[in-house]
This record gives C-alpha cells, structure tokens and sequence, in this order.
C-alpha cells in the first residue's frame, strides 16, 4: 500500500484551487459545530459535568490511516474546556445517569433529559490535554459520516466551576468550512517523526517545510515549532483551530490515530473505546 502525506485545506473548491494549484485534492469531511450522523445519544460529553462537548471537525481517512480497521472510514473530533477534566461526576449528573431526578435549580431543564438517555459511542475515545481541555476522538462508519449532520445537545443551564463554552472565542479565531485532503510531495510520509533526526534515520529535516506545506496536516513531516511530540506514530494529524479546536492557545496539537491513548503522554487520563 503506497503511504501519502495531505495537506488539510478548509474552504470551498474554488479557494482551494487558487492555494493548492494541480495538486490531487479530495472532500474529506468539514470543519464547524455540527457532528456526524452518529446518534445524537452518543454524542461525547465532560465525564465530570455531562456538558456536550463541541464539534470542531470529521475528517475522512484515506486507507493506510484507517488505523482501528477498514470499516472504520472517519473520525470526528470534539473539545471540551475545563481546568478540572476527569475528576469524578458531579452528584447530580451521577443521579440522573443513575435514572434519578436532578437536584438542581432547573430540573426540568432539557438538558437534564437528554443527558439521561445519553450513552457511550462504542468508538469513541477519550483524553485531557494536561493544560485545560478534554478531547474526543470518535471513529466512524461510513453510515455515520455520510449520514445527515446532527446539532449538538442542548447545554446545562449553568456552567460548572473550571468550565467554559467559549463559542464566541472559537468563531473569532476558528477555520471553519468543508475540508479537503490535497496530496503533497512529502519524503516523510508513511515515517515516525522525530525532533534531531540522526545519520541513518528514515525521517528527515526540511528546513523550509513552512514555505512547502500546509500547517494542517495528516502524516507526513511535522510543522510544530517546538518539536515533535515523543514517540508520535507515523498515522497522525497535526492541527491548530481548525474548526475552533486550539490547545495552549495557540499550539500545535498532534492526534495519534494508531495509539489509543491518542495525545500520547501529555494526557493525565483517557477512556479507550469499548473492547
């Protein structure tokens, strides 16, 4: 199976054209809050407060980083703002997960309901980011990528402590629209990165890889400034606000897709998909 590097471009074909030249693009998926056509129960929320966390982007894969099987064509990927991450269930999100009533201010509150016939996605996975995020990774079929798009769940009547939902921040700051893969000319496709590469090493510096690729990425040479991150697989995504997602403020964030614990050991815990 020959291994290819794309560049990820967001914007209509027209714009994508006037930055990618001849190059071979493909549709791979859209950047924005909508999710895939997964069921809206599964949608991935905080473990802690039960919030529904926010749809930044679904991406399309080609074959070689179909890493968890060839049925499993897509992933979408969600983010979540909270300083406190993985602490245990609040009282009355354990209640109500629990088929009990919510003691709170509001309990009639939609949110509520929705949060107690939510469940698991049998593919969905689930990390911190050491900073003050959670991501979600959750794998697709090919029912669910190209099902119709859902909305996201309703939202808890009030924020938790170490919360927030800084829509406002992701629509300033975000890349948002659909998505394409567009083949780029990489000796370091199908190669683990690493920051000092030595005599003999498959991976390979490019000095002026800034002026060559694209920032956002699947596979290939890795574009963040300050190294890449320990022992990243050669099947990862390399992004920074696409779809408002963002990490340290403006850092670079790799998304292993052949590890399970796919932010490596920046994260402090994770839930793996179901066995």
């Amino acid at each position: 199976m020959t291994v290819e590097a794309f560049d990820i471009w967001t914007g209509d074909e027209h714009e994508i054209a006037d930055e990618a030249g001849n190059r071979p693009r493909l549709p791979a998926g859209w950047a924005g809050p909508n999710g895939p056509g997964i069921d809206v129960r599964t949608w991935p929320r905080s473990p802690r407060t039960g919030q529904p966390m926010v749809h930044c982007f679904t991406l399309r894969l080609p074959e070689a980083y179909r890493r968890r099987g060839p049925d499993l064509v897509a992933v979408a990927v969600f983010q979540w703002e909270d300083d406190l991450y993985f602490k245990d269930p609040l009282p009355e999100v354990q209640a109500v997960l629990a088929g009990q009533r919510a003691d709170v201010a509001q309990p009639d509150h939609p949110f509520w309901a929705e949060l107690g016939r939510s469940r698991r996605h049998p593919q969905l996975q689930l990390a911190d980011d050491g900073v003050a995020s959670l991501f979600a990774m959750v794998w697709l079929d090919e029912t669910e990528l190209s099902g119709p798009q859902v909305t996201r769940p309703t939202t808890a009547p009030e924020l938790a402590d170490g919360e927030a939902d800084a829509v406002h921040l992701r629509e300033r700051y975000g890349v948002f629209g659909p998505v394409w893969l567009v083949r780029r000319d990489d000796p370091n496709a199908g190669v683990a990165p690493v920051s000092f590469p030595e005599a003999g090493n498959a991976y390979v510096e490019i000095p002026d890889r800034w002026e060559v690729f694209h920032a956002e990425h699947l596979g290939g040479t890795n574009m963040c400034p300050d190294g890449v991150r320990e022992g990243l697989s050669p099947w990862y995504i390399e992004v920074s606000r696409l779809g408002g997602i963002s990490y340290g403020g403006d850092q670079d964030l790799a998304l292993d897709l052949d590890a399970r614990a796919f932010l490596g050991d920046m994260t402090s815990a994770v839930l793996l998909p179901e066995a």
